[in-house]
């Protein structure tokens, strides 16, 4: 069982691609300190202007504890805006003057890393991965509606 699980686990496959193509998008933005994540998130808020991050967390799909870890040091270096939101609880984010323009730099940077990914792939082969990783994300959210319920039910010791 364990040689099927190594040889065709997809969560695996897909972890270990995931973690192959951060390092490629990260290495490339390493010059400007950031990383993956925080340009995925000033590139969602951007357009929306304010954004809740509990939408921006859901859009992202990333756990809220790793949403903050990404966004603190964007806050820190003063690209990112995050403030109250229409209640106690909520946080909203927006993207500041100086986070334009790390955006302006890191845009190039993410469009040169993108065009060699795709050329060394095959721009064929990216048309048809694209929507099949979009699916990926819509199946697993229907065989899994709330990833928090997997906490449900367990002991507290085991949280």
């Amino acid at each position: 069982m364990c040689a099927a699980v190594a040889a065709d686990c997809a969560c695996e496959r897909l972890r270990r691609a995931a973690r192959a193509i951060s390092r490629l998008y990260g290495s490339a933005l390493a010059d400007l300190g950031l990383t993956a994540t925080q340009l995925a998130i000033l590139v969602a808020t951007r357009p929306r202007g304010f954004l809740p991050l509990s939408r921006l967390a859901e859009g992202l799909h990333l756990d809220r504890t790793s949403l903050y870890r990404a966004v603190r040091p964007l806050g820190r270096r003063g690209y990112l805006h995050v403030g109250p939101g229409r209640n106690e609880r909520e946080r909203v984010a927006s993207v500041t003057a100086k986070g334009e323009r790390i955006l302006q730099q890191a845009l190039p940077v993410w469009e040169t890393t993108q065009r060699r990914f795709v050329d060394a792939f095959g721009a064929r082969k990216w048309a048809a991965l694209a929507p099949a990783l979009r699916q990926v994300v819509s199946i697993v959210q229907t065989l899994d509606p709330d990833p928090r319920a997997r906490h449900r039910g367990r002991p507290a010791s085991h949280r």
